[in-house]
């Protein structure tokens, strides 16, 4: 694991669950806050002079685009993040079919029983964190 991702992290975090509480409660629908998290990841990445590019779909793979992929000035992809309720094979597969630096699943599932038992589908390399912003 790359270790500025272990760095940044708990502060992407910190943030994402801040950008989820200012939500106004009327807005909070599932895809609303799908893509505000994705737009504020892009800004939080966009600070880190990499090239962004949001819903990447990986070649072989038909089931789920990557939410953001960032990717430095020879075309590496650095980060690669997904935004799901739960932790589910189709972000796992679509995450585990290319070569990045770092790869991070951020789950948004109020349940946190059914968060935890969906996590048995990560392998080792892709990174999960559970957002819980109340």
């Amino acid at each position: 694991m790359h270790e500025d991702l272990e760095s940044n992290l708990d502060s992407w975090r910190s943030e994402l669950e801040k950008a989820w509480r200012r939500i106004p409660k009327p807005f909070r629908s599932e895809r609303a806050v799908h893509r505000t998290l994705q737009c504020h990841l892009f800004g939080v990445l966009q600070q880190l002079r990499l090239a962004i590019v949001a819903d990447y779909m990986p070649p072989r793979i038909a089931d789920r685009p990557v939410d953001i992929i960032a990717v430095n000035e020879q075309n590496e992809i650095m980060y690669a993040i997904c935004l799901d309720t739960l932790v589910t094979l189709a972000a796992v597969k679509s995450l585990s079919s290319f070569e990045a630096a770092n790869k991070v699943i951020f789950t948004t599932g109020i349940l946190e029983k059914k968060v935890k038992e969906s996590t048995f589908f990560l392998n080792e390399e892709i990174k999960h964190m559970h957002l819980k912003p109340f």
